[in-house]
């Protein structure tokens, strides 16, 4: 595995500037908690040692209670901070972690650029982001927790080692480095995981996939048809096993390392109680003194203890948090997203220039050239793997060209500004979005106080979809599933893909592009909706994309992309007599029409 970007300081700081931006009381609770961690313990020591020094000293009764009343009242005090920073921590780590980083993650897979997120790179990354936050003992809020443990112990340490400081020097030299060999010892086992994560993530990838296939209704009639249970069932089990496997090898090394941290501190205080016993024998220590240094020895072991094992944590916590700030820098990358508004004017023209684009080592296209002018209705068509898709995200700025430009009226793409370059397209994807809400709401992708409903009325018409908007008993304020709302609906392909239609009219974008939304409807109707179309947007700069080649008899102009490049463009009419590709692709399919229509008379 490659060195994480961020090291374990970085993310300590990363951790705390969030903490100081987003959540004062977070970080009060945190303070406190480090300074009653450490001075309970001290008191724990020193008040015993008082009360036998004072009997060495033949001190008074009163004088006694005194000292037992202060140290009584200190204890009080110090306890009550405690109770409040035990009642603040848990509650505010755990917001911080789930509402605060976990919505500015929401937000960041909402910006970040569409190659990246739909890469299998960018997949992984996320995946791994969400991993840090999904659970309070690891990733980002065990990290909080880690650094007020790993601070306590390091400032209790030092604490006792200026306690210590007054018996001899060897002590504490000894002490430090018994704890610097443990933390060798424990760090063996965090190389082991930073060598092996990758493994394990794909593990969990594997894994995650099957129970989402599992859980998922749209795979549910197949699981059932083809006896799917079973092996879904052993694939699932096998990759549990795998991490199993993992998990095992680590808590193996973890044991391993527990021994010698063992080991390492029965010498470490056996030693030590050895060598104070000596000088009590000698009288060179008081009682009230051995009582002090037994605690203090017995404190710093404690405390170089718990900061080797936390400090282990710590840096398996730094990983995620790690995963975590990668998958964020991929908005920072967005630059789009920070530049200023700038006014396009309408219509809009289109063109690509000397355009390049890949997936991965697949070249997609090479050196194409286009020119859509303002105002002109285009219809792409091609096989599939012709490339028409990609095209359109292109166009849209959902994927950025390896090389080459996008120009919208002349303006390179990526000197504007991403949300006012969206706000030039409606879109109608085949695969488009239908939420468990009111289909008035789908129409807007608004709420419906912000929904324009006279105009969700108007695309209701104009897309066929009123008839079936009649049927429902809350008509369009029914949900358009049944997921949130049992008495929503459930849309046939082709009433979801006039939704989708109807939802592009009501943007009434400047540019509309319709990317095969009406492969559910019979060629009749999808013809008849696409004339519709061209009558409702005279003014709009259109790209029609179909496999259904009768759909593209009213566009402007035809463009025929075959293997990344345009191999034929005109209109319809004059593609027909040139009698070249596309006029043979028209043919074909005119004889399947007719002889479909024959089936049905």
């Amino acid at each position: 595995m490659s060195k994480p970007r961020y090291g374990v300081w970085s993310n300590i700081t990363y951790t705390l500037k969030n903490i100081w931006r987003i959540d004062s009381v977070l970080l009060l609770s945190m303070l406190a908690l480090v300074f009653t961690m450490v001075v309970q313990p001290l008191i724990g020591i020193y008040m015993p040692k008082f009360i036998i020094q004072y009997s060495e000293e033949g001190r008074s009764v009163r004088e006694l209670l005194l000292l037992i009343a202060i140290f009584g009242i200190v204890s009080l005090l110090v306890g009550q901070i405690r109770s409040f920073a035990d009642g603040y921590f848990p509650r505010r780590k755990s917001h911080f972690r789930s509402m605060n980083l976990g919505s500015e993650m929401c937000m960041a897979s909402l910006n970040v650029h569409y190659k990246y997120l739909s890469s299998e790179q960018g997949q992984l990354e996320m995946r791994k982001a969400r991993h840090a936050m999904s659970r309070p003992s690891t990733g980002v809020e065990d990290m909080v927790t880690r650094i007020v443990e790993c601070s306590a112990n390091l400032l209790g340490a030092l604490v006792y080692i200026i306690i210590l400081s007054w018996l001899n020097p060897l002590i504490i030299l000894l002490l430090i480095l018994c704890g610097i060999f443990s933390f060798l010892a424990g760090n063996s086992v965090n190389k082991f995981r930073i060598r092996n994560k990758d493994a394990i993530n794909k593990i969990r990838k594997k894994q995650s996939y099957v129970i989402d296939a599992s859980k998922d209704v749209k795979y549910a009639k197949d699981v059932r048809m083809y006896g799917m249970f079973q092996w879904l069932v052993s694939l699932g089990q096998k990759y549990i096993n795998e991490e199993m496997d993992w998990e095992k090898k680590i808590s193996l090394r973890v044991f391993i390392s527990a021994a010698v941290d063992g080991l390492i501190a029965f010498l470490r205080d056996g030693f030590a109680y050895i060598y104070l016993i000596l000088l009590v024998l000698q009288g060179s220590l008081s009682a009230s003194e051995f009582v002090l240094y037994i605690g203090s020895i017995t404190g710093f072991s404690m405390w170089v203890s718990n900061f080797v094992n936390n400090a282990i944590i710590l840096s398996s916590d730094s990983l995620e948090v790690s995963d975590y700030r990668v998958f964020l820098d991929q908005v920072e990358e967005n630059a789009n997203l920070k530049l200023p508004d700038r006014k396009i004017e309408t219509p809009i023209s289109i063109e690509l220039r000397d355009i390049c684009f890949s997936y991965g080592d697949k070249v997609i296209f090479d050196h194409l050239n286009l020119k859509i002018e303002e105002g002109k209705k285009i219809a792409l068509v091609g096989i599939n793997g012709a490339g028409k898709s990609t095209l359109i995200k292109l166009i849209l700025n959902l994927l950025k060209p390896d090389s080459g430009e996008i120009l919208i009226n002349g303006i390179d793409s990526r000197d504007i500004d991403i949300s006012s370059y969206f706000d030039q397209f409606s879109v109608a994807f085949q695969d488009a979005l239908v939420l468990a809400y009111g289909i008035d709401v789908n129409i807007s992708m608004k709420s419906r106080e912000e929904t324009d409903q006279k105009k969700v009325d108007e695309v209701i018409e104009l897309s066929g979809l009123s008839e079936k908007v009649r049927t429902l008993p809350k008509g369009k304020y029914t949900s358009a599933e049944k997921y949130l709302d049992r008495e929503g609906t459930e849309l046939s392909g082709g009433e979801r893909q006039k939704l989708i239609l109807a939802r592009a009219l009501y943007k009434d974008a400047p540019v509309l592009i319709l990317d095969e939304p009406s492969s559910a409807l019979d060629p009749i109707a999808e013809a008849e909706l696409y004339e519709k179309y061209h009558d409702m947007t005279r003014n709009k700069t259109s790209i029609y994309i179909s496999h259904r080649l009768s759909s593209t008899k009213f566009c402007d102009e035809v463009l025929l992309l075959d293997q990344g490049q345009i191999v034929e463009r005109g209109t319809h009419e004059e593609l027909m007599k040139e009698g070249k590709q596309y006029a043979h692709m028209f043919q074909v399919q005119s004889q399947y029409y007719n002889e479909e229509t024959e089936v049905a008379s």
